[in-house]
């Protein structure tokens, strides 16, 4: 054996240092929470197969997305709006608390500004949530279109409470709660249709009950509390001053302002 060869000691050698190196480095993500013990293991796994698993993971989410969505569609149907529309809103919007409150607003005679403004107002969290999912995932302009169109609160949380955020789990979340919501409104307007007047039978009161279905949930911790208290007596106050979309929006914007201070006061503690 020639000087330049090396000995299978030597082989052996090196490669228990790479092996060493590469445990390092793993120990080292492990400790900066770069990997968990779920994560491990699932680097490799198929598209399809993640895709999936986001899908399922959201599937308990239906258990409220269906009835919010047939609440929003017959209370629709009841204001005057068509099968057509009705689900076309869900395919476009895709929005619960947007969707139900325009409903409650078109039937007050909103302008259609307002309502969008009131749209945008209830997704303003989504643009922070994207700013976290690309701060984390590589992707081109046709994958970034085609997050943000499925992407909702439900979706993030569920992809990332299943490890590294990945886009095919991303994704499967929101499609899932796509079907869920699109499902939803379809029955809804069945059910509709199947009522020949629904102020008449009651169901218009559906639009305040299915905004409150989408509100509850979210109230966790004193400052949510705060800020939907304080919302709900600007409400009162200003709806005998000012049209009810601007009222709509000043309580929103005081009840936000409200919690905001509540946060910063205790440190952002629940």
């Amino acid at each position: 054996m020639d000087g330049t060869t090396p000995s299978r000691a030597q082989i052996r050698a090196i490669m228990g240092v790479l092996t060493s190196r590469e445990a390092l480095e793993q120990a080292m993500a492990e400790h900066a929470g770069l990997i968990d013990e779920h994560d491990r293991g699932m680097s490799h796994e198929p598209v399809w197969t993640a895709f999936v698993r986001g899908f399922v993971g959201m599937l308990p989410l239906w258990v409220g997305a269906i009835p919010t969505g047939i609440a929003y569609a017959v209370a629709a149907r009841s204001i005057g709006l068509a099968p057509g529309e009705t689900q076309l809103m869900s395919l476009l919007v895709f929005s619960a608390a947007a969707q139900v409150s325009a409903v409650s607003l078109f039937d007050a005679g909103t302008p259609i500004l307002v309502l969008v403004g009131t749209a945008i107002a209830f997704n303003a969290q989504l643009p922070l949530l994207g700013l976290a999912i690309t701060s984390q995932i590589r992707m081109g302009w046709l994958s970034r279109l085609v997050t943000a169109w499925f992407l909702t609160d439900g979706a993030f949380g569920v992809a990332a409470g299943q490890g590294r955020l990945r886009l095919p789990i991303l994704l499967g979340a929101g499609v899932s709660m796509y079907v869920a919501w699109n499902t939803g409104t379809a029955l809804g307007i069945l059910a509709g249709q199947a009522v020949p007047d629904p102020r008449r039978a009651g169901l218009d009161l559906l639009v305040p009950l299915a905004f409150l279905a989408v509100l509850i949930p979210l109230l966790r911790g004193r400052a949510a509390l705060l800020a939907a208290l304080v919302a709900a007596a600007a409400m009162l106050l200003l709806s005998s001053l000012v049209p009810s979309g601007v009222a709509v929006l000043g309580a929103g914007g005081l009840g936000s302002a409200a919690g905001a201070w509540w946060s910063r006061r205790t440190g952002g503690r629940p």
